[in-house]
């Protein structure tokens, strides 16, 4: 007899990947950002992603203990969390993408930080004040699996 192969996911596709752009485009509720640190000791903390000319990116100070990770180790994971608007919680809308961060070499005064520091305000209100300390930065990040879960059995891979 012959043994069917079954996919775990669904695969993204249009529809979905709308879905999961509205999500990231601050539609999250809450975001996390995973590094790895020193003796690949995973490590997890808040994060503010945002969208700007179809790329996402981050704020972030060099003292931080996820940019010192950064620079240890490139590759992370963001998770986005939607609104629990489910009783079930496990059935409410959420992303994981796992990629690297590239870290922006700008001029606080040059045309890109202001643009990507205009976004980045609407999303978190006040950081036009630290957002020009010197060890703040923006960093791209560089997408690589995508993972979607709709909600209780619906989830949907994309690997690039």
């Amino acid at each position: 007899m012959k043994k069917i192969k079954r996919q775990l996911y669904h695969k993204i596709n249009n529809e979905i990947e709308q879905e999961i752009i509205s999500l990231i485009d601050n539609g999250y509720e809450q975001a996390a950002l995973g590094t790895l640190g020193s003796g690949n000791v995973p490590f997890l903390s808040k994060a503010l992603p945002f969208v700007f000319n179809k790329g996402l990116y981050l704020l972030l100070s060099d003292l931080s203990e996820h940019t010192k990770n950064v620079k240890l180790n490139p590759s992370v994971s963001l998770y986005f969390a939607d609104i629990e608007s489910h009783r079930s919680r496990s059935n409410n809308r959420r992303l994981t993408l796992q990629g690297k961060l590239v870290k922006l070499d700008l001029s606080k005064s040059s045309v890109d930080f202001l643009s990507l520091l205009d976004k980045y305000k609407l999303v978190d209100f006040g950081s036009e004040i630290w957002a020009n300390f010197t060890d703040f930065n923006f960093y791209r990040f560089e997408t690589s699996r995508k993972l979607y879960v709709q909600g209780f059995g619906k989830a949907y891979e994309r690997v690039l």
